[in-house]
């Protein structure tokens, strides 16, 4: 009598091991997706504490020269764009513009409504098209998704 296994037993499994993979690649991709929107939370929340650091530092400067030294300062460090490594500037002085090209940015900027001035703060997701927000009005912080 011959010992090992038949072709047949083979090929299931390596039928099993492929059905293992279908399930497994997926969650694996999306849990690297979770990771990535979570940095550019912490990015969004960056730039929010920057913010909020300058108020307490100096808050006589216009809005618009906060957001431009925030900016600088921030893009000066070591921070990078987790969808993009190659990004070392994700911080973007201006109106949020996401887009599949921008995943991972963080636009910061000083806007007037209704008469009162306020400083936003959008992240875009790796998705490109869902933004993480955060609105600063004088030295209060509102937050949204």
């Amino acid at each position: 009598m011959k010992k090992g296994f038949t072709l047949l037993e083979l090929l299931i499994v390596v039928v099993m091991l492929g059905v293992l993979a279908l399930i497994a690649v997926p969650t694996l991709l999306n849990t690297v997706d979770k990771a990535k929107d979570s940095t550019i939370a912490g990015n969004v929340n960056a730039a929010s504490s920057s913010i909020s650091g300058q108020f307490a530092l100096d808050n006589s400067q216009s809005y618009s020269t906060m957001v431009t030294n925030v900016v600088d300062d921030l893009n000066n460090g070591t921070n990078i764009n987790p969808v993009n490594q190659d990004d070392t500037t994700p911080f973007v002085d201006g109106a949020a513009a996401c887009s599949q090209s921008t995943k991972g940015k963080v636009y910061i900027q000083a806007t007037t409504s209704n008469g009162d001035d306020a400083i936003s703060i959008v992240g875009c997701k790796v998705d490109g098209s869902s933004t993480i927000t955060k609105v600063i009005k004088g030295s209060s912080i509102a937050s949204g998704n």
